[in-house]
Parts: C-alpha cells; structure tokens; sequence
C-alpha cells in the first residue's frame, strides 16, 4: 500500500511492534510523558538562565506551571522558582484544587468580601427595594439583566483567554478590554436599560446600581484558586487577565481597584441625581473612557514608539501597589490617555452646562488624569483616573451656567494656571529612565 508506506509511523505498525491496541496507547502514553520530561527539562533551563527568581512569574502560563506546580503560596512558588535557578530541583505539589494554602492568600478574603457584600445587598433590598424579591412579575427583567451582564463577561473573558493561549496575544491587551467592560456594562445599564424600570427613588437607583457590581465583580471572583483549577472554562476565562507581572498578586490587583472603581462610580452618579442633574451623570462615562480606551491604547502605543517621539531615548517609572519594583512607562503612552480625555470631552460636549464648562474640563481633565496615570502605582491606576476625572467634573457642576465674560474669563485662567502648576510639578517629579542611546 503506496500510502501506507509514505505515512509517519511513530512506533511501526502492530504488527511490526507484535502488540495490541491497549499496549500501543500504553506506548504512546510513554512518549507523551516523555516529551513532557524534555518540555519540563527545557523549562528548568531556560530558569536557570532568568536574572532573578522574581522573572520566574513573567514566563508564558505554560511553562509557569511546570515551574511551580500547583501550589498557590506566594511564598513556595517563589522558594521553588529559587531553587529552579539555583539547584535545578522541584519539588512535586498536590494536584490543583487540594492544595488549601489558599486559605492563607487574598483569595480567601475575597470570597467573605463577597458573602458580606451580598448579605448586605440582601438586607438593604429588603428594607430599600422589597420589590426586586418579593414581585418577580415585574422585576424578573431585572434579574435577566444580571445574569445576562455576567455570562458576557465571562464570554469576553473566555475569548480573552482562547486568543491569549491559542494565538499568543499579549494579556496585557485583553485584559484592558476585560477591565473596560467591568466599568462600561454596569454603568450603561444602570444609566439607560435599568434607569427608568428597575428605579424609582434615589435610595432604589443606589440598590439596583450595587447590585449590578456585585454581579460584574462575579465574573471576576470565579477566577479564586479553588473554582478556576477545577474549571477549565474558568481557567481559561482567568489566562485572558493574568499578565506575568502581576503575578503572584493578580487576582489582588484587579479586583480592589475594580470595587474602589465602583465606589468612585457610585458617589458621582448618587451625588447627580440627588442633585437633580440627570443629564450630568452620563459625564462619569468621560473618566471611564479615559481610564480604559486611553489607559488600554497607552501600553501598545509606548510599547511602539516609546521613547522615540516627545522625549526622544527617556521613559519615566513607577512602583506596583505594595510592590518595590518599578514599571516602565513612556510619554508617548501618557499622550495616549491626554488626546483620549479630549477626544471623549468633545463626544459628550452636549451634557455639559455650557460652552465654558466644555471648555474648562478641556483644560483641566485630560492633563490631570494624564499626571493621575504618570504616578499612580502599577496595575491600580484605575482608581486615580476615576477619582481625578470624577472630582473635576464634580468641582465644575458648582460653576454657574449664565456667567458673564468676566466670570467666564476668571474661570478659564484659573483652570489654565491650575493645569500650569500640576504639569510643572508632576514633570519636576518623574522618576526618568534612559532607553535609547542619542
């Protein structure tokens, strides 16, 4: 048979080796086993090569885990990171999902924050807005809602994490989107699908929005150590957020500034509508813009052309939250988030007061929330951009709307000599690191 003689024999035909099927696949079995020995062999090389054991969490996922097994110990995976530099030698760990040293780590606090939270959202709803449990007919939407804003999360985390695995994406990129839609999804819903079903007084507007974090902060709570190594739809979900320099502290990182995110969020939008300036609440999506498209196409842009254009050869650098290591970060990306600030200014130029007040948040917002990003601490950003944003666009509802020149001339100079004096403070402060030889 001419086909038969031109297809790869792996191990020969039964009837060359003299075995049956089950000996065959017990064969095959063994040489899996084996390329995974080479595929670990070379792992432990390529460790022994790293610089410090701190590199060890910036492998790919893959190797990750053959490094360190499956215990989630801060403090083992970095032991066993050093002794895979040094002495070439791991130690074997339980299998996933038995290995209760989490019970030491973030995650297990994560899980009561989640209970206490819906324990209260249970209680406030009863006394706050009984309908939402005790009449479905009406409220049953509501609830759909919910279920709906979490499987797309998941779905987005989930296709995230196929690209990341299956084609090499960068996890930095797809868990900017993940983190842009934790802030978007839940604030469109509560501004314009639940606003005018699901709310009726201002203490019910307050209920319905934290019950719509507590769903989107679902989609990240899945990704605690127990449920995601059991899972493999989860841990897949997870590989579209866990960059390896985050690591150990991903799951840390993402979800306390998401959740002081959404008090940021939540005081804005309340304080608006308790004022009566419905229209002024869509302005919160002006921070929320900047903080994920300017903050998201910040890291692309300075990872191109960082270093080559407004500053030729310097970056400047910052520390992670609790971490002593320090980031590199570009002016180019930093530009990236100013023109972002403008850019969602103007779309929104319809909800502002009047043409001044356009024009002052012009001035101001994008420049600060630029300075905001330059020295907020690695991965939680996030709340800096929002609290920076946010507190203008508060500042500014207390400027009157029928100023005259003169008012309008004292508004604009004070604006520009604050944006002046920020600008010259946050420069005289860098912390600047040379890339490129001039």
């Amino acid at each position: 048979d001419e086909m038969a003689a031109t297809e790869p024999k792996k191990y020969g035909s039964f009837e060359e080796k003299g075995i049956g099927l089950n000996q065959y696949a017990a064969a095959e079995d063994a040489d899996l086993e084996k390329d995974r020995k080479l595929d670990r062999q070379a792992v432990l090389e390529k460790a022994a090569k790293l610089q410090s054991e701190d590199d060890i969490h910036r492998l790919p996922k893959a190797e990750y885990k053959i490094l360190i097994g499956n215990s989630y110990d801060p403090n083992l995976r970095k032991k066993d990171a050093y002794d895979a530099i040094y002495k070439e030698h791991i130690k074997t760990y339980p299998l996933a999902g038995t290995d209760w040293v989490w019970l030491n780590t973030f995650d297990h606090i994560l899980l009561w924050v989640m209970i206490a939270w819906l324990s209260v959202l249970c209680v406030v709803t009863v006394f706050g807005h009984p309908g939402l449990f005790i009449n479905p007919a009406v409220y049953w939407p509501f609830w759909l809602e919910q279920v709906i804003k979490t499987t797309f999360m998941l779905s987005v985390a989930y296709i995230g994490g196929y690209i990341v695995e299956i084609y090499d994406v960068k996890v930095n990129y797809t868990r900017k989107v993940q983190h842009f839609c934790a802030y978007l999804i839940p604030l469109v819903m509560r501004l314009f699908i639940s606003s005018e079903k699901f709310q009726k007084t201002l203490g019910e507007s307050v209920i319905v929005e934290w019950w719509g974090y507590w769903w989107t902060m679902l989609s990240f709570f899945v990704f605690i150590y127990p449920i995601r190594t059991r899972i493999s739809f989860i841990d897949r979900c997870f590989s579209s957020l866990d960059r390896p320099e985050d690591r150990p502290q991903t799951i840390d990182w993402i979800t306390s500034q998401i959740f002081l995110g959404y008090i940021i969020m939540s005081v804005y939008t309340t304080f608006m509508t308790w004022s009566g300036q419905l229209a002024a609440r869509a302005l919160i999506f002006i921070p929320v813009i900047i903080t994920g498209v300017g903050d998201g196409i910040a890291e692309p842009v300075g990872r191109s052309v960082g270093g080559k254009i407004i500053v030729p050869g310097l970056k400047y650098e910052t520390r992670g939250l609790g971490s002593p290591q320090m980031y590199t970060r570009s002016f180019e990306g930093s530009f990236a988030v100013w023109i972002t600030g403008v850019i969602a200014i103007l779309s929104l130029w319809d909800m502002f007061f009047s043409w001044y007040h356009v024009l002052a948040a012009l001035i101001l917002v994008p420049g600060a929330s630029t300075i905001a990003e330059a020295f907020s601490p690695h991965t939680w950003d996030t709340p800096f951009l929002l609290s920076t944003g946010a507190g203008i666009l508060w500042a500014q509802t207390f400027i009157p709307a029928d100023l005259g020149w003169f008012g309008i001339t004292v508004i604009i100079v004070t604006h520009t000599a604050l944006m002046a004096v920020i600008s010259w403070y946050g420069w005289q402060n860098l912390k600047l690191k040379q890339v490129v030889k001039m």
